[in-house]
């Protein structure tokens, strides 16, 4: 036997290097070791047929902003994480970035437990906020002493190449009156330790306060101020301090900030999409890099990341351009390009087995409003350095499609 596994008859998508063709892969030793028609299965110890319509073989599959500091958040309590290999192999996705559930007391949890248990690769993003053991909510700046970069310091320092990013949420009464200042602390710490900044914005809370509309001018001077590798997440929120409430002013800004480098990342969650939203946004010419989930221990039971892809081609996305946001350009969002997101020989053999399915699908969005799309994606085959790893149940009672515009549950 030559092969230790062999995904044959596939058709491959891989957007990032231009390939839409059916051809098999082979993979041994847990990298792809070739990539061309008619290998004959005799040549490999086990074989997963891949024919078939509707079927798509695609590079492993990357969300950008989950939540899976699993065990790290007391339940009932806080926004707890989610179990990464049920959101991440287990969903079709094999590598999760977790978008800083916890601060410098929490964060050593991933070292010492979440990765080391997982098949899942999980790339940890340190939360700015210091005092994040002590937050019953998810982890806010709410005094600008909870940025401590002494400790933060320490941290990274007692963690070598466990931080690989630094996280913000400009969320709260404090962001109004010293949002800029909460920014620049932030990305100065992201900076002294060569990390991306991802910045959460939209406040979903703000329009219980008065006069949310002064957060609109922090955000687009954090656009204005981001550097080449950072990252904006919540692109398409419909929320107080998302990039549409002034839209005339912010779009050259977001342009400019695309052609410096600056990640765009979508977010959905529960509470960050609005549909309207990223429908004029595809309109005015401002897709996102990367669609990723937002997944909470709350959120897994409405969606997934293959959901939050189809809402995408509801807005008018086609299947190409939601792989791409979800492989290559999240890859090159990590700066791991050259490791993944491409299903090229030699690679590490991260993939994704998925179908296609077409219906009459029924989305709902932030602000409770519905629409619908046409297709819907399901996971059938994961493989994680080279490891094969069945899909779980899928996040509705019914498995993994989205509602039928009927609303009844499919039998």
């Amino acid at each position: 036997m030559e092969y230790d596994l062999l995904i044959k008859g596939g058709r491959v998508l891989d957007p990032g290097q231009s390939v839409d063709r059916v051809v098999d892969v082979a993979i041994t030793g847990g990298r792809i070791s070739a990539l061309r028609e008619d290998i004959p299965a005799a040549s490999a110890r086990r074989v997963i047929d891949a024919s078939g319509p509707g079927r798509y073989v695609v590079p492993g599959l990357i969300d950008l902003h989950t939540h899976v500091a699993h065990g790290a958040i007391t339940p009932g309590v806080g926004m707890e994480g989610c179990d990464p290999d049920v959101v991440g192999v287990g969903s079709g996705v094999t590598t999760l970035v977790d978008a800083g559930s916890v601060g410098v007391s929490g964060i050593g949890v991933f070292s010492a437990y979440i990765q080391p248990r997982a098949r899942t690769r999980i790339v940890p993003y340190l939360n700015i906020a210091s005092h994040a053991h002590s937050m019953p909510t998810m982890v806010d700046v709410n005094a600008l002493d909870d940025i401590d970069p002494g400790a933060i310091a320490k941290c990274v320092a007692a963690n070598p190449g466990l931080v690989q990013g630094v996280k913000l949420r400009l969320v709260g009464p404090l962001v109004a009156e010293h949002g800029k200042e909460i920014f620049e602390a932030a990305k100065g710490v992201a900076r002294e330790h060569g990390v991306p900044l991802m910045v959460h914005i939209g406040d979903l809370s703000a329009r219980r306060r008065p006069e949310p509309e002064r957060l609109t001018p922090v955000t687009r001077f954090v656009i204005e101020q981001l550097d080449r590798g950072d990252i904006i997440t919540h692109l398409c929120t419909p929320n107080h301090g998302g990039v549409m409430a002034a839209a005339d002013r912010m779009m050259p800004a977001l342009t400019a900030a695309r052609e410096r480098g600056i990640v765009l990342d979508s977010a959905l969650g529960r509470g960050n999409f609005g549909y309207r939203v990223a429908r004029e946004q595809r309109e005015l010419g401002l897709a996102p890099d990367t669609v990723s989930s937002d997944l909470t221990a709350a959120g897994e039971t409405f969606h997934s990341l293959l959901e939050c892809m189809a809402k995408f081609m509801a807005v008018g996305y086609d299947l190409s351009d939601v792989v791409r946001m979800t492989t290559v350009n999240a890859a090159r969002a990590l700066g791991l390009e050259h490791e993944l997101g491409a299903v090229a020989a030699g690679r590490e053999a991260d993939l994704t087995v998925l179908d296609l399915v077409e219906g009459d699908f029924e989305f709902v969005d932030t602000a409770q409003e519905t629409f619908h799309g046409g297709y819907g994606l399901v996971p059938v085959h994961t493989v994680r350095a080279g490891e094969l790893v069945p899909p779980v149940w899928g996040p509705h009672p019914w498995g993994w499609l989205p509602a039928p515009r009927s609303a009844e549950v499919p039998s």
